[in-house]
């Protein structure tokens, strides 16, 4: 339905392995009558475990910067308050949801019954055969990629939120969730104080702009005798 709450979802990790890395970041951000709105989740998790290399260099966060962060056991009530039991919108889902379900059971919570919708499956559906990871999709879907050297939960979200109504609704959201002091944060600064940089998003989101028409236009010269062209 379209007035439904939906949570777009993100996480950072120590490493890709399932059996030993943990959770070090949750960025969540809302959609409301497919809206982004100013309502957001994120906390950086103490994750009391060494961050291997490979993951360091994808988001940039080290252990030092993360030990007086609250561990995960600390925040699980508050993350799940938060999604309560609206639908939540993951890229490639199953990594994310068997993370967050494996660290909820770990500090005595039962795993989450939330309805997932994966945009990783929509995109495939929507370019068969082709990348679909999120620059990717970014680039495919005329959404400005405000991501620059790393990778952030809150960051990611944002992103896919505005990836997920293209690909559902068309809609483009205008929403600067973070300004580009947020993209050269390093690990001494403090992200609070970008947090709430949010603009509320634009009034008349199905308006067509001039690159989105010039697009079509281009689209419908490269067809073969195209029916739009005989009816104008």
């Amino acid at each position: 339905m379209e007035n439904e709450r939906k949570l777009i979802l993100d996480t950072e990790t120590t490493g890709l392995s399932f059996d030993i890395d943990k959770i070090i970041e949750i960025g969540v951000v809302e959609l409301k009558e497919n809206v982004l709105t100013q309502n957001y989740f994120h906390e950086y998790i103490n994750p009391e475990k060494d961050i291997s290399l490979s993951a360091q260099k994808v988001h940039g966060i080290s252990n030092e910067f993360l030990i007086d962060k609250p561990a995960f056991s600390k925040i699980a009530e508050r993350f799940l308050d938060f999604i309560k039991d609206d639908i939540i919108i993951i890229h490639n889902a199953e990594f994310d949801i068997s993370f967050i379900n494996k660290e909820l059971q770990n500090c005595g919570f039962n795993k989450i019954n939330n309805v997932v919708i994966d945009t990783i499956k929509l995109a495939k559906k929507e370019f068969p055969g082709q990348a679909v990871n999120l620059d990717s999709l970014c680039r495919k879907l005329n959404v400005n990629n405000t991501r620059q050297n790393y990778h952030g939960a809150l960051l990611d979200a944002t992103l896919l939120s505005k990836v997920y109504l293209k690909l559902t609704t068309g809609k483009q959201e205008s929403l600067k969730l973070i300004d580009k002091k947020f993209l050269k944060l390093n690990e001494n600064e403090n992200i609070n104080q970008y947090k709430n940089n949010f603009l509320l998003p634009r009034d008349e989101l199905m308006n067509l702009s001039e690159n989105e028409k010039k697009e079509h236009e281009n689209f419908i010269n490269e067809m073969k005798n195209p029916i739009w062209k005989r009816l104008n």
